[in-house]
């Protein structure tokens, strides 16, 4: 059967996640169906961001007076818990929340976040802070409080979907800046350290009659592969989708497994479609 080859790349970027491409003519498409033949299109896309509404999270840090609460705000970007907790560590230094070692150099941080793949979950570490320097050491600049046993809080709001990165209900951990000895808490349900799980592709000028969306053509995994390496999303075998229509142009876009709008960085892609008469 005579099949007709067409290649989307980045030379067809409109925006983020919306490439056109102009066909010779108006073609009546309405005896012809479409599949993916091969996908090549790079990880680009941020796990944690403001258009994810998931950048934001509180601490409440005990000082020798009234405790401080500030929320802190993630760059838009691609994290792992190691990579928020450096970014915990970035706030606390910033906010002068450490002491340093004087011998090793080393700095001491009193709230961490921490992966325990055993337990599946993401905790929040505290321990309680000195009610004065302790010897051998030196401040960033933080004063200390004056009754013992007080812990940094973290504050997770209803209002942001940073709970579920982390997996914890909304509250105050710990519940009350007094408690005697190392405060931990686990996730409350699975981490959702990557909330886009999977790629919906839509192509103008297909109608699909089984999916809610009737432009769905494709749907792809990152297959494991890092941010910013290639994914290979070419499917494993053709799968044909009925087109309609007329068409001059025709329109791809990326879409997460919600349906929601990919916020692709790298426009480099490479996508061939295959036409073929029903």
């Amino acid at each position: 059967m005579i099949s007709f080859p067409l290649i989307i790349n980045s030379s067809n970027y409109i925006n983020n996640y919306t490439y056109k491409i102009d066909l010779t003519s108006i073609i009546d498409l309405n005896d012809y169906e479409v599949a993916v033949g091969n996908a090549f299109v790079y990880y680009s896309w941020y796990n944690i961001s403001s258009n994810l509404n998931n950048n934001t999270f509180q601490i409440t840090f005990p000082t020798s007076g009234a405790s401080i609460t500030t929320t802190i705000t993630l760059n838009d970007g691609s994290y792992n818990i190691t990579d928020l907790n450096n970014a915990l560590q970035y706030w606390f230094i910033s906010m002068g929340y450490y002491l340093i070692d004087s011998i090793t150099g080393y700095y001491t941080y009193y709230g961490a976040f921490e992966l325990s793949p055993t337990g599946y979950s993401v905790q929040w570490i505290t321990n309680a802070l000195p009610t004065s320097l302790p010897s051998g050491y030196t401040s960033g600049g933080m004063t200390f409080p004056v009754s013992s046993n007080q812990h940094p809080q973290i504050i997770i709001s209803s209002s942001n979907n940073f709970k579920d990165i982390i997996g914890y209900t909304p509250g105050t951990f710990p519940n009350s800046p007094t408690y005697s000895g190392i405060y931990t808490k686990e996730s409350d349900t699975p981490p959702n350290v990557s909330p886009i799980s999977a790629i919906q592709m839509r192509l103008s000028c297909v109608y699909n009659p089984f999916s809610s969306n009737s432009q769905l053509i494709h749907v792809f995994i990152s297959g494991g592969v890092s941010v910013g390496e290639l994914i290979n999303a070419s499917p494993l075998e053709l799968q044909f989708v009925p087109c309609i229509g007329a068409h001059k142009t025709i329109t791809l876009q990326f879409y997460d497994q919600l349906g929601n709008i990919l916020d692709m960085k790298d426009k480099n892609i490479v996508i061939k479609l295959i036409f073929r008469k029903k």
